[in-house]
């Protein structure tokens, strides 16, 4: 039975240069199993949004079947969770098909095992790992329980094993007769297919069974290339150390991360650190970057250390390919002529033919070129010392190929390179491996006896004094400020025992509902001040500590002084007495109980919703609305709308400071703090206006795609 049919479909993104898709011509059929194959940039991914439905062509035809359910995971994960808690990601696709409760629960269960996270189902999905977010969008989608599988590189951020276990059940679910696309640059992935499908700028060069693909040296050479061909030097153990790890230590909130680390990286090697998926390689890497502080050890080094993000989408934020990589060379001082030939060497060494890309929108890339451009600007940097976090994810076998040699031309430059992978052959190329679990058994004794040969303990005073001049660890505190105005729109990871938290969830929700009412309607400052009091008690029950609310209304005072300043002087009122005249200024009884008004509501309103945050998880606030709504749903109005609704804003919010803290984080990288201090660098975070505003647009579009994936209407 033929569940699609593409009939010389073409298809051209807005403002584009050439054709996506040219005259595409493909059948799926019931219980067909296709690998679907590429370069980056030859259609794949666009091929896949069009099979599941996301747009039309702009000629020919697709044509689903009308019983087909299709379901499809994007390129990329955080574009594809749209709630805040990992279980309630993996029921929204089935709420939306109006299924049981106890359906609901069953596929929930049934997907967050499948795919290992059943011991994270109460986590906060802001909170996983690149790896664990991918497993968690591929859940979502699986509990669809779709008749047509489309996955867009679902295992590109998974470790061996996990991959396997994805692997294994995409076979089985094959083997139940459901049909699946498979968007690939693996191998043995590929093989595991019974049909292949290959993509060349557009266009269909192969479509034919498995075994015809593995007979077909041409083909099957220009998808996947040769075998890794990068040559490995000798290590020597003489070389000087530039950068020292000891003892280094970090915990999130709620777990502990890594603790008493020590590692050393020599001048001139490629060091390959390898772990599974959600281990903490992106963290330490951020620790070592100078992006998150330290809890307990220090890192020395002979200069700022460059990263480049393994999330390359947060890490481009200027509009064209070309001004993407030259910003932070032009924070490093380089300028016209020269500015330009290193751009070009930059984006070459990285994969990209300048000419080819330099006006290209950074928007428009493939996910691939994407990650390429996001190396250009760190090679563009030219540090001394240089971090990759996992540089060929998501690229084909000839783009990763190149992107190694990238880093072993940097290695034998004299640079000092730390690179993460997933794939041992990459590993293979290194001067030295690194293994997580390793680093974490040895601690201490996984640093040489006496490093400090190579940094004395003058150098390491100067080094450090530089370092601060750089912004190195001083603009952590930037990204720490940030994360904690993200944390306060959630609840704490533990919520203490208290009067108000074991109230049952609609309860709650009543009590901050009538708090909020007393607020805004009470009429004078007495009753003001009662309301007040009684906000303070709510406060004091919840076990809130009361020092977070004041520190809010001091960060706040400003605002609010230039609020009644501009009472004082633009609302002409001849009500109550008159204090002081001057003009057009005057200060009256009225005013000044207006302003105490004003500031006490100011007051109350800070303390009762930060309150209601402490003390109420997001499942209650959630399942408090529901309960609140029930009289609602019993003459028929569709309130879950109104609840899914909440909970994707607990999920979009996040998402966007998140999205402001990674262009912050590019911009640190990238110099963009290191030489201005003060005003300076308040100018810097308010010139992220544009940049966070236009991201704004593209997750909220980006979010519009994950909800129709869910089916949601």
């Amino acid at each position: 039975m033929s569940l699609l049919q593409i009939s010389n479909a073409s298809y051209s993104y807005p403002q584009a240069k050439r054709t996506a898709l040219n005259s595409i011509n493909l059948s799926v059929e019931a219980g067909d199993y296709i690998a679907l194959l590429g370069s980056n940039g030859s259609g794949k991914s666009t091929l896949a949004r069009m099979m599941a439905g996301f747009f039309k062509p702009d000629s020919g035809t697709v044509k689903l079947d009308r019983d087909v359910l299709p379901g499809i995971v994007f390129q990329n994960p955080k574009e594809q969770v749209v709630a805040g808690i990992v279980e309630r990601d993996t029921a929204f696709g089935p709420q939306n098909l109006r299924l049981s409760k106890s359906e609901i629960e069953l596929r929930t269960i049934e997907c967050l095992s499948v795919i290992g996270l059943a011991d994270r189902a109460s986590s906060r999905t802001f909170e996983l790992s690149l790896g664990q977010t991918q497993r968690v969008a591929f859940s979502g989608i699986l509990a669809l329980f779709p008749d047509l599988l489309i996955l867009d590189e679902v295992t590109a951020m998974l470790d061996p094993g996990a991959r396997d276990e994805i692997i294994q059940f995409v076979n089985q679910w094959n083997l139940r007769g459901h049909a699946i696309i498979h968007v690939t640059h693996d191998e043995d992935e590929a093989l595991q297919a019974k049909r292949v499908v290959v993509l060349d700028k557009g266009n269909i060069i192969f479509n034919g069974s498995s075994q015809e693909f593995r007979s077909n040296e041409e083909i099957r050479s220009k998808v996947f290339g040769y075998p890794l061909k990068v040559e490995k030097r000798l290590h020597s153990d003489n070389g000087e150390i530039t950068l020292k790890a000891e003892n280094i230590s970090f915990s999130y909130p709620d777990r502990e991360v890594f603790k008493n680390v020590s590692f050393n990286l020599k001048k001139g090697t490629l060091t390959a650190l390898t772990g599974p998926s959600g281990c903490g390689k992106s963290t330490m890497f951020e620790c070592i970057a100078g992006l998150l502080e330290l809890k307990e050890g220090s890192i020395h080094a002979s200069c700022r250390p460059a990263l480049s993000l393994q999330e390359s989408e947060a890490a481009l934020f200027e509009k064209l390919a070309a001004d993407d990589v030259a910003f932070g060379a032009i924070n490093e001082g380089f300028k016209g002529k020269e500015l330009v030939q290193l751009v070009k060497k930059s984006m070459t060494m990285a994969g990209l033919d300048f000419n080819e890309f330099k006006d290209r929108q950074t928007f428009a890339l493939s996910g691939g070129e994407k990650r390429k451009l996001s190396i250009a600007g760190i090679i563009a940097l030219g540090r001394d010392i240089m971090i990759f976090d996992e540089p060929t994810s998501a690229l084909d076998p000839g783009a990763r190929q190149t992107v190694l040699k990238t880093l072993r031309t940097l290695a034998d430059e004299g640079k000092t390179v730390l690179f993460s992978t997933h794939r041992m052959e990459e590993a293979d190329i290194a001067d030295v491996r690194l293994k997580w679990e390793d680093l974490l058994a040895q601690g201490n004794s996984a640093a040489e006896e006496n490093p400090a040969a190579s940094f004395t303990e003058e150098e390491q005073s100067e080094k450090k004094e530089e370092l601060k001049k750089q912004g190195f660890i001083p603009n952590a505190k930037i990204l720490r400020a940030l994360k904690k105005t993200t944390a306060g729109f959630m609840a704490p990871h533990y919520i203490p025992p208290s009067p108000v938290s074991k109230l049952p969830a609609v309860l709650k929700f009543l009590l901050f509902l009538a708090l909020l009412g007393g607020i805004m309607f009470v009429k004078n400052v007495a009753q003001c001040g009662i309301v007040f009091g009684i906000v303070l008690l709510y406060t004091i029950l919840s076990r809130y500590p009361l020092g977070k609310p004041l520190k809010a209304v001091g960060t706040l005072l400003p605002w609010i002084g230039i609020f009644m300043l501009f009472e004082f002087v633009f609302f002409p009122s001849t009500q109550g007495q008159i204090l002081f005249e001057w003009k057009w200024f005057s200060i009256t009884t009225y005013k000044l109980e207006l302003l105490g008004k004003t500031f006490i509501r100011a007051f109350s309103m800070i303390f009762t919703v930060s309150t209601f945050i402490f003390s109420t998880s997001e499942r209650e606030i959630l399942d408090g609305l529901a309960d609140l709504l029930k009289p609602l749903a019993l003459i028929k109005i569709p309130v879950h709308y109104l609840v899914l609704v909440v909970g994707i804003i607990f999920r979009f919010v996040p998402l966007l400071l998140e999205e402001m803290c990674g262009i912050i984080k590019t911009q640190i990288v990238r110099g963009a703090f290191s030489r201005v201090k003060g005003l300076g660098k308040f100018k810097i975070i308010i010139s992220l206006t544009v940049p966070v505003i236009l991201q704004t647009f593209r997750k909220a579009q980006t979010l519009s795609d994950a909800l129709t994936a869910r089916y949601f209407s």
